[in-house]
C-alpha cells in the first residue's frame, strides 16, 4: 500500500479512536459484578421450598475484590439501578475492548506506513535500492564508512 492510502487509513482509524475514546470518557456511573437471580432453601422443613424443585428467589450481585469472590444479595427494591449499572460496566468494558484492538491497528498500521515511506525515499536513490550491483570491496569500505586507504599518520 502507499503511503498516501496509509496516512487515509491512519487518520480513519485515529477518528474511530477518538470516537470511542469520548464513549469511554463520558463517565457513566457503573458496578462492577454480575448480576442475576439465584435460587436457595430456607431450611425449614415444612416451608414449601423443602419439596420444591427450586427454592426461594433472591437477586444477587457477585464479583471479585482483591483476589476474593463476595456475593451480595440484592433488595427488590434496588433491581432496576443495579440492573443498569452492571449493563453500563459491561458496555464499558466491550468499548475498552474495543479500543485496545483500535490500538494494535494503529500500530500496525504505522509500522506500514514508515515502512513505506522508507521505500518511497529508496527508489530514487539507487545506491540504496538492493538491486544496486556494488563489488565486494566497495561493499565493504561502505560498511566500514570509508575509504580502502589508509589514513596517513
Amino acid at each position: 500500500m502507499s503511503s498516501a492510502s496509509l496516512k487515509k487509513h491512519l487518520l480513519n482509524l485515529l477518528s474511530d479512536y477518538e470516537q470511542l475514546l469520548g464513549k469511554l470518557l463520558q463517565g457513566r456511573p457503573h458496578l462492577r459484578g454480575s448480576f442475576h437471580q439465584v435460587y436457595t432453601r430456607c431450611g425449614k422443613p415444612n416451608c414449601w421450598c423443602a419439596k420444591a424443585d427450586k427454592g426461594h428467589p433472591h437477586l444477587r450481585l457477585s464479583w471479585s475484590q482483591a483476589g476474593n469472590f463476595l456475593t451480595r444479595k440484592v433488595p427488590a427494591a434496588d433491581k432496576d439501578q443495579v440492573a443498569k449499572l452492571t449493563n453500563n460496566y459491561r458496555q464499558f468494558r466491550e468499548q475498552r475492548r474495543r479500543l485496545t484492538a483500535l490500538a494494535s491497528q494503529i500500530e500496525e498500521c504505522l509500522d506500514q506506513y514508515e515502512k513505506a515511506l522508507t521505500e518511497e525515499v529508496r527508489k530514487p536513490l539507487a545506491f540504496l535500492t538492493s538491486s544496486a550491483r556494488l563489488s565486494g570491496q566497495r561493499r565493504r569500505r561502505l560498511q566500514v564508512g570509508g575509504s580502502s586507504k589508509k589514513p596517513s599518520m
